[in-house]
């Protein structure tokens, strides 16, 4: 019985220990992430649809040049950073992340006159290099300083950052009328006051050192590299429609695209605060008793949490985006529903992702991409030049789904955790039909009153799961007055474990 009670308690610290990070991550990241969807407008009466889909392209090569020549280093600094205790080890990871950062993006430098060729970089190669600096330091500082714990100041900096970008954007598009250039600067100088700030603030100074441990440098490089050709994969993913869309049908359609993505960017901006801190508890619990179990639950929780979310989205995405974006983008609406749903199981692989993080199988997590990032290519080529967008979205919903089936079943054996099966096919099912009620123009009564019924549906589905581990991490005199509810909660659970769950 003390075991028991033990296990228990363990497990709640645990539950409870996710859901504070969660917290303090979503006061850091949710205002630059709402700034985001917050300045659609302005970029929408700023730019026009071509100069919107250039920049778009501008900043989709430094997402793909950013993996490939700081070696994905800010991943090893998060998890290496995370087993190392002392000041002595903690250094020597953050003093070889930044060497190894320097040397890569020094290499960049090298092929730029290459890579400036690109007709859509014109005028803007420089740029593009100092983007990558700035963005690929800021992102290294705000990964060590989760290694180190500071999430306070992760917060911190989250807000700082969202109030530079707000001011900065306002005075290059609007103020200055700069377009493309205001655009980019406003991104570059962000960044580039994050670092500093993390870096001083952060006291990663003192992590700075003169010499190097070889010795550590290996198993670093051993974990970081074969996660290169994984994410450059993974952003091939999501990238190589708005490249293809632009060659097949030209620079305003990808604009288009551009703000239909944007809707759900909700979806990932929710995701991203609890997988931040989700990847942190992994590490943690890693040789945890309960590993199997937690990982069930906050699974389980955080598949229910991203349908009801997303049917949310959906019951929503016309009206929306007719009140926020101007009339040009509003076609956008009949593209945005399947890209929500997609959406949903990107974070689905994401969550699964944090099992090779974990396990230090990042060898599985390049399998995994490689797949997505193959069949997405040979996807788009069939589908974009004939149907467009419509091609596009299809080409990415089918590609996300082909991904999280693979590592659902591959990530199962490395840590046995359940999950209920007809929960899972039921609700992608009913956001499936509402993504294809919101496309269809018919009766705006009738449409609405169906995604209603449907919304309603798929939160009957999931609520259970919410409520249950919502009773878990609640304080004891609030789960006394609900116990008759956890108890009907868990009778459901155990009759569908029984007959549900893989």
């Amino acid at each position: 019985m003390d075991d028991a009670k033990t296990t228990s308690g363990e497990s709640g610290r645990s539950y409870k220990r996710l859901f504070l990070n969660t917290l303090t991550f979503a006061i850091g990241s949710f205002g630059s992430k709402l700034l985001v969807l917050i300045l659609v407008p302005l970029y929408t009466s700023s730019l026009t649809p071509g100069e919107y889909g250039t920049v778009d392209l501008i900043t989709q090569t430094a997402n793909l040049l950013i993996p490939i020549f700081t070696l994905t280093v800010s991943e090893a600094a998060l998890r290496f950073g995370l087993d190392a205790r002392e000041l002595s080890s903690r250094r020597e990871v953050y003093t070889l992340c930044l060497r190894i950062l320097t040397v890569g993006l020094f290499a960049l430098l090298l092929v730029m006159p290459a890579i400036s060729m690109l007709g859509y970089l014109e005028g803007y190669a420089p740029l593009l290099y100092i983007y990558v600096w700035t963005s690929s330091l800021r992102q290294l500082n705000m990964t060590f300083v989760r290694a180190v714990e500071k999430v306070r100041l992760f917060a911190l900096d989250g807000v700082l950052c969202t109030l530079t970008m707000l001011l900065l954007n306002i005075l290059l598009l609007p103020g200055l009328k700069l377009g493309i250039l205001g655009y980019l600067l406003a991104i570059i100088l962000s960044d580039a006051l994050s670092s500093v700030f993390l870096f001083f603030a952060g006291g990663l100074y003192r992590f700075v050192g003169l010499k190097i441990d070889r010795g550590q440098l290996r198993p670093m490089l051993k974990y970081c590299i074969p996660m290169i050709p994984a994410t450059v994969l993974w952003l091939v993913t999501s990238v190589s429609d708005h490249f293809m869309v632009t060659y097949f049908h030209g620079e305003e359609l990808n604009g288009i695209l551009v703000v239909a993505y944007k809707i759900p960017m909700i979806l990932t901006t929710v995701f991203t605060m609890f997988s931040q801190a989700w990847n942190m508890s992994a590490i943690s619990e890693n040789s945890s008793s309960e590993r199997e179990r937690l990982y069930t639950d906050i699974f389980s929780m955080s598949c229910s949490f991203m349908f009801i979310l997303a049917a949310g989205i959906l019951l929503f995405i016309k009206p929306v985006l007719w009140l926020w974006v101007d009339g040009e983008y509003f076609i956008a609406y009949k593209y945005a529903p399947i890209l929500t749903v997609a959406t949903v199981f990107t974070c689905f692989n994401v969550f699964l992702g944090s099992v090779y993080i974990a396990q230090k199988k990042t060898k599985h997590t390049f399998y995994t991409s490689l797949a997505a990032g193959l069949s997405n290519i040979v996807l788009n080529l069939l589908l974009i030049p004939r149907f467009g967008i419509f091609g596009a979205a299809t080409a990415t919903l089918i590609s996300y789904l082909g991904a999280f089936l693979y590592r659902l079943i591959d990530t199962r054996r490395l840590i046995r955790f359940d999950y209920s099966r007809p929960r899972l096919i039921i609700s992608t099912l009913l956001i499936l039909i509402m993504s294809v009620i919101v496309a269809l123009d018919f009766s705006a009564g009738l449409r609405y009153g169906l995604l209603a019924a449907l919304f309603l549906a798929v939160t009957a589905v999931n609520i259970g799961e919410l409520i249950r581990v919502a009773l878990i991490v609640a304080p004891e005199r609030i789960k006394n007055r609900l116990k008759p509810l956890g108890r009907l909660i868990s009778r459901q659970g155990g009759l569908e474990d029984k007959n549900g769950r893989a």
